[in-house]
């Protein structure tokens, strides 16, 4: 079908819409176009490579998503060189049910271009929050299929804080996809991971972040805090705890009392010695 014949069909089927679809038609072109140059706004795509996307992102965006604590910080470039230091520590759960089986996050070889990057950011005259965009192709359907991951990274005059919206997310294309396709990036509020995601290597000065202003499952699984003492929880958090961890056995602190009775019954019988017996009371107590 050639130009004049298509704009004859759409010439034809404006026409044939009641007064009230014309309206409504316009309506969501207007939405649209406005909503596309809003989200442009927000993000801005500033570095990019085959497998890899910058995006700088606006103030009043990133402030909305963020934990509220988070979103207080001032940001600072000083510290963006330890981007890839940080990442390299990140190793990430492969199997849903073996609890152990870990391996690196951001593959060593994208690195350098990360290692880049953050150098060209640490000089910036004006700080910014930044969003980063990587993907892994599927070694058996490398066109239509991808593992996603996407994070943001604030930097302040102290340390660094990445907070991750994807991580490993399987992504499959009806075609082969295009740059545009794989980049596509939907904001939205960051929400604690209540699972075993991360696991950091580093243990100085690095921790996952934990909410205080939260009586229970305060812990972020998907947000790692390094070298900001404001936000690092006591003692800091390497992994997602497992649940074991979090809550002994109530049957394990009702034999505490039990024990103590007994232990008191044994010096009464003088089965053991005065200094035995506060020995042995001293740790039931600590376990307690």
């Amino acid at each position: 079908m050639n130009n004049t014949n298509r704009d004859t069909v759409f010439y034809l089927f404006i026409n044939s819409l009641t007064a009230s679809a014309k309206i409504f038609c316009v309506l969501i072109l207007i939405f649209f176009v406005y909503g596309c140059s809003s989200f442009s706004r927000k993000i801005k795509l500033i570095d990019s490579s085959a497998s890899l996307a910058f995006f700088e992102v606006e103030e009043e965006e990133w402030k909305k998503i963020f934990p509220s604590e988070i979103s207080l910080l001032k940001v600072n470039s000083k510290n963006f060189n330890e981007l890839t230091n940080l990442l390299k520590s990140i190793q990430y759960k492969r199997g849903v049910l073996a609890y152990e089986d870990w391996d690196v996050l951001v593959p060593e070889s994208y690195l350098p271009e990360i290692q880049k990057f953050a150098e060209k950011i640490v000089n910036s005259e004006e700080p910014k929050v930044y969003l980063c965009i990587f993907k892994l192709d599927d070694i058996l359907s490398p066109n239509v299929k991808i593992l996603k991951t996407s994070f943001y990274i604030l930097s302040t005059e102290n340390g660094l804080v990445l907070l991750f919206h994807e991580m490993n997310t399987n992504i499959t294309f009806q075609t082969q996809y295009s740059f545009e396709d794989w980049v596509l990036f939907h904001p939205s509020l960051i929400q604690p991971i209540y699972r075993p995601e991360l696991w950091l290597r580093d243990r100085q000065q690095t921790s996952l972040y934990k909410d205080k202003s939260r009586s229970k499952n305060g812990i972020y699984g998907n947000i790692i805090i390094f070298n900001i003492p404001e936000l690092m929880p006591n003692p800091p958090l390497f992994r997602y705890p497992k649940e074991d961890e979090n809550n002994p056995p109530l049957e394990h602190w009702k034999s505490v009392p039990e024990k103590l009775k007994a232990l008191e019954e044994m010096r009464k019988n003088k089965l053991i010695t005065d200094e035995e017996y506060d020995r042995k009371k001293t740790e039931l107590l600590k376990e307690f």
